[in-house]
């Protein structure tokens, strides 16, 4: 039985959705991490608890970048590094105070200073970082 090879706008669509959900999942575990080092910086909780918590603390970072950063084409598939950092820059600069917000909206507190500023160069690097990676090792 002859089974018909893939065109290249198959190959092409399906390369495009996994460099996609890479992106995501890379996106998700950045935030997540910075959520983590937070929240080990200031000793809170441990175990399971500190698992939801983490997480809890993650989710306004995630929601705010998955609504807005497209838009900056944070998720083009041609990007080779150095275009990735700077659309994840502008992404994130656009992001940061949308997060902020959605993060004092979820506590009903505001947000210290010091906070949003350690907030924003630290999802920063770590976007910018990885994400160069990234894309360096997809050109490859």
């Amino acid at each position: 039985m002859d089974r018909a090879q893939p065109s290249r706008h198959t190959t092409h669509r399906q390369a495009s959705l996994v460099y996609t959900a890479l992106l995501v999942i890379g996106d998700v575990i950045a935030f997540v991490v910075f959520a983590w080092i937070g929240r080990r910086s200031h000793a809170e909780a441990a175990g399971l608890d500190a698992i939801a918590q983490t997480l809890g603390t993650a989710v306004p970072f995630i929601a705010a970048w998955f609504l807005i950063s497209p838009v900056t084409g944070t998720f083009g598939t041609e990007l080779g590094p150095a275009r990735m950092a700077g659309r994840t820059a502008l992404g994130w600069l656009l992001v940061w105070p949308a997060a902020l917000l959605l993060r004092a909206l979820a506590l009903q507190r505001g947000v210290p200073l010091i906070f949003a500023l350690i907030t924003g160069v630290t999802n920063l690097v770590l976007l910018v970082g990885w994400r160069s990676v990234f894309a360096w090792l997809w050109r490859r």
